[in-house]
C-alpha cells in the first residue's frame, strides 16, 4: 500500500509529544491505510498485532479526517468508534483521546455513549419517593439514593451501588419517556447526554449499543458516517444477539407487577379516579397472565428436561396459553389509557399496554417460527427462562444495515485472519468489498516466550484427559516464578482441574517438607466473585492462579510479572450442541460446504489466538505458553492452529521451561 503525502506522519506527531515513544512501522503503516480508507470511503479490515499500538493508529488518522471535513464548506463528519469490552471503551475516552486532545488536536470533541437504560430518570426517582415505592429499601439506601441524585452530573447506574430492583424504579426506560413534555427535561441526565453526543465528533460506543442501534432502526445513537470497530472479532455473535427476538419469564413479571403486584403496588392502584370495578378486573387479568405465564415457563422448564439450553426444532413447543390473555390485558390497558386525566398517566399506561403488545407477538413468532433462517432455542440460567430466537446468517443483514449504510468502515482486532487471510470474517460479517493489512507484532516472541506442548497427553474425550492435565497444570505452576492463568472451554472440567490442583497443593503445604515458596499461593475461579473484583485480586495478590473460561480468554491486560505462565487445556471449539452454533453448521451444509474447515475451525483459531495473546503485553514480557490438547499435534488440521500463532520456540519437554526462566 503506497503512502500518500496527505497521511498524517504518525511517528512525528508521537515523539514530539510522547516522552519515552517507541517508532514501530506497524503503528505508522495501520494509520496510513485508515487514512486512506477514510478519504477513499472504503472498508478496511487491519489485523494489528499485539503492540502495534492500534488505538492511536486509528485514532490520529480518524482526527485528521474529521479535521479535514471542517476545512470543507457543509461537511460535518461524524465518526463512531465501537468496542467489544468496557474496559476499552473507558480507555478511549479516558486515557488516549483526552491526551490527544490535549496534546495534538484541541478541537475534537467526543462523548462516550451508554445504553439508555444506565441513566437516572428524574421523574420516576421522585415519583417512586412520592409513592413510596422503595419498600425494599431501608432509610439508609434511600437516603443514599436521593443524595446521588442531587449531586451526580451524569446520573450513570455505575456511579452508586444500587440493586436491579430499586434501579427498575429509578431508571430511565425508553418507552416511559416523556421527552420534552417532562417537566425535568431541562435536567435530564439522559437528554445531556444525547446533547453532547450530537454535538461530538466521535462517538464512543460499544458493540452491543452499536447493534441495539442498529436492531431499533438506527434510534439509539445520532447520525454518522463512518464507524471503527475494535475487537471487531466479536461482531458476529453481538449482533446476532441484538437482531434475534426473546421473551423470558423475568421481563413479563416485570410487567405485571408495573401494573398491579402481589403486594397491590403498582399504576393501577395509583390511579385515583379508576373505578374499583375496574381496577378488580385488570387486578384479576393481570393475575391469570401471572399464572398463566409461570405455567407456561414451567412447561418449557419439562421440555428442556434438566439441560441448560434446547434447540427447538418443532412448533409449538408448549402450547400458547398466554398470547391470548395478554392481549385482552393490552386491550383492557388500552381503554384505560383513553381515560387518563393528564398526559403524565396516558403515556405510563401505553407504555405498559405497549410491552403486553410485543410479548404478545412475540410468543406468537417464537412458537410459529415465523422468521425464516433463524435457530429457535429455550434456555434456563438461574431463575430466568428464555425463549429466544436468532438469526442463523446475518452476513446479509450487516451488509444492508451497516456496511453499505455507511461511507467507510475500519474492523480491526489482533485476531482476525485465519490461515493468513480475511475470508472467513469477510463472508461470516457480509464485507463483500474491502482493503486489507495483516501487520505483525513487534514484540519478539522467540526471546520472549516458549510454547509447551507436552508429550503423550491423551485426548480431550478420554477418561484419563483430566487427571493428566491436572498433573501437567501441577507440574507447570511448580515451575512458574509468577502468576498463571489456567483457561478452560466448559466450567464443568474447570471445577474438576481446579479442585484437583487446589487440593494437591494443600496436601504439600501440610507435609513436613512443603515446596518451597508455594504455601502462598491462592487459587481463584471464575464465579466465586463478579469478574472485576476477580481481576483486580488476582492483579493484587503476589502468587495467584485464575482458573477461568471463555471470559478470559480475551479482552484482558496483564503485562510484566501480573501474568508469566499461560495454560490452555484444549482447543476451544465451541460446542456444538450450542443451538445457534448447531444451526449455523447445518446452514453451512446445505450451502455445500464443510462447516468444520469451513467454520469450526476458523472460529476456534481466532480464539486460540486471544488466549495466546494473554501472556506477552509488553516488549520486556517473559513468560510461558502450554497447550494441553495432543490434537494440535496429532491432527491434520492442527497445523492451521500452529501456524496461527507467532514464530516462538516449541518444546514438548519440562527442563526446557527450566532453562527458558534461567535464560538471561
Amino acid at each position: 500500500m503506497k503512502k500518500k503525502s496527505t497521511s498524517p506522519d504518525l511517528t512525528k506527531l508521537l515523539s514530539l509529544k510522547l516522552s519515552g515513544f517507541e517508532y514501530r512501522k506497524e503503528q505508522q503503516e495501520m494509520a496510513e491505510a485508515v487514512f486512506n480508507a477514510l478519504r477513499e470511503r472504503k472498508n478496511l479490515i487491519v489485523e494489528a498485532g499485539t503492540g502495534v499500538g492500534k488505538s492511536l493508529a486509528y485514532l490520529i488518522p480518524l482526527i485528521y479526517w474529521i479535521e479535514e471535513g471542517r476545512k470543507k464548506e457543509n461537511e460535518k463528519r461524524k465518526a463512531a468508534v465501537s468496542t467489544y469490552t468496557k474496559a476499552l471503551q473507558r480507555q478511549l475516552f479516558e486515557k488516549d483521546l483526552p491526551f490527544l486532545r490535549s496534546s495534538l488536536f484541541p478541537n475534537i470533541t467526543f462523548a462516550i455513549c451508554l445504553g439508555s437504560d444506565n441513566y437516572l430518570c428524574l421523574r420516576r426517582l421522585y415519583q417512586s419517593g412520592q409513592l413510596g415505592l422503595f419498600e425494599d429499601l431501608d432509610n439508609n439506601s434511600t437516603e443514599r439514593v436521593f443524595a446521588w441524585a442531587e449531586t451526580t452530573k451524569k446520573g450513570v447506574r455505575s456511579e452508586i451501588d444500587i440493586s436491579n430492583a430499586a434501579w427498575q424504579k429509578v431508571g430511565r426506560e425508553s418507552d416511559l419517556c416523556y421527552g420534552r413534555s417532562c417537566s425535568y427535561f431541562s435536567k435530564c441526565h439522559y437528554q445531556r447526554a444525547r446533547k453532547i453526543e450530537r454535538q461530538s465528533d466521535i462517538l464512543i460506543t460499544n458493540h452491543h449499543l452499536f447493534f441495539a442501534n442498529v436492531a431499533s432502526g438506527y434510534n439509539a445513537l445520532p447520525s454518522f458516517q463512518t464507524a471503527i470497530f475494535d475487537e471487531a472479532h466479536e461482531i458476529e455473535d453481538v449482533a446476532a444477539d441484538y437482531l434475534g427476538v426473546e421473551i423470558s419469564n423475568f421481563k413479563i413479571k416485570y410487567l405485571l407487577d408495573s401494573i398491579i403486584s402481589k403486594k397491590s403496588k403498582g399504576l393501577i392502584t395509583r390511579l385515583g379516579w379508576l373505578a374499583q370495578g375496574t381496577i378488580d378486573d385488570i387486578s384479576s387479568t393481570v393475575d391469570t397472565v401471572r399464572y398463566n405465564s409461570e405455567l407456561f415457563f414451567k412447561n418449557i422448564m419439562v421440555a428442556l428436561d434438566g439441560r441448560n439450553t434446547l434447540r427447538i426444532r418443532e412448533k409449538e413447543i408448549v402450547t400458547d396459553i398466554l398470547s391470548d390473555d395478554l392481549n385482552f390485558l393490552y386491550e383492557m390497558l388500552k381503554g384505560v389509557a383513553d381515560l387518563a386525566k393528564n398526559e403524565d398517566e396516558r403515556r405510563e399506561i401505553e407504555a405498559l399496554y405497549g410491552r403486553a403488545k410485543v410479548f404478545k407477538e412475540s410468543i406468537v413468532l417464537l412458537l410459529n417460527h415465523s422468521i425464516e433462517n433463524a435457530v429457535y432455542w429455550a434456555e434456563s440460567s438461574g431463575k430466568t427462562i428464555r425463549l429466544a430466537s436468532t438469526p442463523i446468517n446475518i452476513s446479509e443483514i450487516l451488509g444492508k444495515a451497516v456496511f453499505h449504510s455507511i461511507e467507510s468502515s475500519i474492523l480491526t482486532s489482533a485476531t482476525l485472519s485465519t490461515a493468513g487471510g480475511f475470508s472467513f470474517i469477510r463472508e461470516r460479517l457480509g464485507l463483500e468489498d474491502s482493503m486489507e493489512l495483516i501487520l505483525n507484532s513487534p514484540f519478539d516472541f522467540e526471546k520472549q516466550a516458549i510454547l509447551y506442548i507436552p508429550a503423550n497427553m491423551p485426548e480431550p474425550n478420554d477418561r484419563f484427559y483430566s487427571d493428566k492435565i491436572t498433573k501437567e497444570i501441577i507440574a507447570l505452576l511448580e515451575k512458574s516464578p509468577g502468576k498463571s492463568m489456567v483457561l478452560f472451554t466448559s466450567y464443568s472440567l474447570l471445577k474438576v482441574v481446579a479442585n484437583a490442583v487446589e487440593e494437591e497443593f494443600y496436601k504439600k503445604e501440610k507435609d513436613e517438607n512443603p515446596v518451597e515458596g508455594k504455601k502462598d499461593y491462592v487459587f481463584l475461579r471464575q464465579g466465586e466473585m463478579d469478574n472485576y473484583r476477580l481481576i483486580e485480586t488476582f492483579k493484587r495478590l503476589e502468587r495467584s492462579i485464575l482458573f477461568g473460561t471463555y471470559t478470559f480468554w480475551q479482552g484482558v491486560d496483564f503485562p510484566g510479572d501480573e501474568l508469566r505462565c499461560v495454560i490452555i487445556t484444549k482447543l476451544p471449539f465451541a460446542v456444538p450442541s450450542d443451538p445457534v452454533i448447531e444451526g449455523r453448521i447445518e446452514y453451512i451444509e446445505k450451502s455445500g460446504k464443510k462447516p468444520f474447515f469451513s467454520y469450526q475451525v476458523p472460529a476456534a483459531v481466532i480464539t486460540l489466538r486471544q488466549g495466546f495473546g494473554r501472556l506477552i503485553r509488553t516488549k520486556s514480557d517473559r513468560g510461558i505458553v502450554a497447550i494441553l490438547d495432543s490434537r494440535i499435534v496429532k491432527k491434520g488440521y492442527g497445523k492451521v492452529f500452529l501456524n496461527s500463532l507467532p514464530p516462538v520456540k516449541m518444546t514438548d519437554k519440562v527442563e526446557d521451561i527450566e532453562d527458558f526462566w534461567t535464560e538471561k
